[in-house]
């Protein structure tokens, strides 16, 4: 896999798990859970994100 499709390959994967993060809080706000519930599924939409930005950031720093 060259450098050019690595980097676009990470921004794709940035965006769709940006995406999806934001698609779940906007379900999550609307739904009747309670505090705790609410709290646990925000935690596993914010860290899907986190953990594709750490997989972006180790791809880079293994191919340099």
């Amino acid at each position: 896999m060259g450098r050019k499709n690595t980097i676009l390959y990470s921004i794709l994967a940035l965006i769709f798990s940006l995406g999806t993060t934001g698609f779940g809080f906007i379900l999550l706000g609307d739904s009747s859970l309670g505090f705790i519930e609410r709290f646990i599924y925000g935690f596993f939409f914010m860290m899907q994100f986190v953990s594709t930005a750490w997989l972006v950031i180790a791809v880079f720093r293994k191919s340099k």
